[in-house]
């Protein structure tokens, strides 16, 4: 392979990458935009997943094709089945038509937000990748306009499977859960033992640069046992029914935004590529203060595991009563220990995105291995117990949460009432 060649690979995967990075903004970014056309009215009222339907597979078509790779899916006939849910819907033909050029549109400012970021790229690869797309919307437009005057029954979903699946999933936190606190109790007692320690250390004599490195652990061990201290507070606190809910108005645009610009530093620190997209303003009632400690938690969580790649941030309006924020990350994924029946029992219960599966069709979100680094809880101040904080907030806060994952990274989506 020629020099030339290698760079032309290489920045063809680089775009695939950002695409399959940006997908949960693609969708979000898409929704708002609908939501906005005064002439697209019918789905205002569609959860996430009856709005999104086959667009992730279809984006993870447009990414096998940019990169060469057999495809793991027909277009036309997933198309074809978006048209079909659209006229089940009540869509008329120019709804259709109009919503699906709202997201070619989205996928073209994408190409030139990529171009922004790496103004390097050849312009081979632009073509090619704006061939795809050309590609990719005939076939999409020709699927749904195929099947969107055919009736058709769809299949029904097991229900009783999914819930059987959530009371075992529900069992298994509850245990899981018990397993936590015995776990950030005997990381406790161990970062209280090195305090202990360290402090007999420093009691006898020893050179400065000693002296330096026992004063570096021992305020390193102060720091996590703080914050499992105050985790366990806050735990207590949730699980005693102590916490109040405050309900006023606010911009949750503005939250999100505010906690995005105040962690640039960490992203800069680690080399991240940290963006936000929602719309500019999005007035909500709820607390405001609680809704800060879950976005904030979630997104330190995706800063910190993440060693290379992005983390997006995205929030839209769902419709009339829920709004959403979304965090993705390309860190190495949730463990496959404690975290493994939380993540299992929130997956997303309709069809989810696939936005970690970009290689292959719709299938549950896989749950990968711990690396070493994620084992040692205590050196990163308790997530798990974080992590429990988080849901049971959202119980509190009557809001939903989402989490997919595999080795490709982690979306956690959280759902809250307009009002």
């Amino acid at each position: 392979m020629t020099k030339r060649n290698s760079v032309y690979t290489n920045q063809i995967k680089q775009l695939t990458d950002y695409l399959f990075a940006r997908q949960e903004t693609i969708l979000n970014l898409w929704r708002t935009r609908c939501s906005e056309d005064n002439n697209l009215l019918t789905g205002l009222s569609f959860s996430r997943e009856e709005f999104n339907d086959e667009l992730a597979v279809l984006l993870n078509v447009l990414s096998q094709r940019l990169q060469g790779k057999p495809e793991q899916a027909n277009a036309l006939e997933h198309s074809g089945t978006h048209g079909l849910h659209r006229w089940q819907r009540g869509y008329t033909l120019a709804e259709l038509v109009n919503e699906l050029n709202h997201l070619y549109d989205i996928i073209d400012e994408q190409f030139m937000s990529f171009l922004e970021l790496y103004p390097q790229t050849q312009s081979q690869v632009m073509v090619h990748a704006y061939r795809q797309l050309l590609r990719l919307s005939k076939d999409i437009n020709r699927g749904s306009v195929m099947y969107f005057d055919q009736l058709r029954q769809t299949a029904a979903i097991k229900q009783v499977q999914t819930l059987e699946e959530a009371l075992d999933n529900l069992q298994s936190i509850t245990h899981q859960r018990g397993e936590h606190l015995r776990q950030v109790s005997h990381d406790l007692q161990g970062s209280l033992g090195v305090l202990s320690g360290v402090a007999n250390l420093l009691k006898l004599p020893s050179k400065k640069a000693d002296r330096e490195k026992f004063m570096e652990l021992l305020t390193r061990n102060l720091q996590a046992v703080e914050i499992m201290l105050r985790q366990l507070m806050n735990y207590a606190r949730l699980e005693a029914g102590q916490e109040v809910v405050e309900n006023q108005p606010f911009d949750a645009s503005e939250l999100v935004q505010q906690l995005v610009r105040s962690v640039e530093g960490l992203a800069k620190a680690k080399q991240l590529v940290l963006q936000a997209d929602g719309p500019e303003q999005l007035i909500v009632v709820g607390d405001a203060m609680k809704i800060r400690r879950i976005i904030q938690n979630l997104l330190l969580n995706a800063l910190m595991y993440t060693e290379s790649g992005w983390v997006n941030v995205s929030w839209a309006l769902e419709n009339k009563e829920r709004w959403l924020i979304s965090i993705q990350d390309t860190g190495p994924g949730l463990l496959n220990g404690p975290f493994a029946p939380l993540a299992h029992q929130l997956q997303p219960q309709v069809e989810p995105t696939s936005a970690h599966q970009p290689d292959g069709p719709l299938n549950p979100p896989t749950i990968v291995a711990p690396t070493s680094a994620e084992k040692d809880s205590s050196s990163k101040g308790g997530e798990g117990i974080g992590l429990f904080i988080v849901k049971r907030m959202c119980e509190l806060l009557k809001a939903s949460m989402d989490i997919e994952t595999s080795e490709k990274g982690t979306l956690i989506r959280i759902r809250l009432p307009v009002e």
